[in-house]
């Protein structure tokens, strides 16, 4: 599942550059911190699913296993996001 995610940050980082080089590098660091505010959202959401689970509600084996995959790549995916808006907003004070 995590190559999911690392293929999805790659089409989006090469999406914000085409962004960043056509139209502004303002508009693809705002582009950047909006997908690293739903990678935090999705990391919480699966966080928060894993955390209350009642026992009328018990997972079992699987289902927790996907959410904790699920949560590890939100995870990872949301360093990534936060890097990438740090170096556009870098790309974007630097150029001027």
């Amino acid at each position: 599942m995590v190559f999911f995610y690392e293929l999805f940050f790659f089409v989006v980082a090469i999406a914000a550059v085409v962004i960043g080089e056509v139209w502004s590098r303002l508009a693809a660091f705002v582009f950047l911190c909006g997908w690293f505010g739903i990678a935090v959202l999705g990391y919480a959401s699966f966080g928060a699913r894993l955390a209350i689970t009642s026992e009328s509600e018990a997972m079992d084996d699987d289902q927790r296993r996907w959410f904790s995959d699920a949560r590890d790549g939100m995870r990872h995916l949301r360093l990534l996001f936060g890097l990438a808006a740090l170096a556009a907003l870098a790309w974007r004070l630097i150029s001027g």
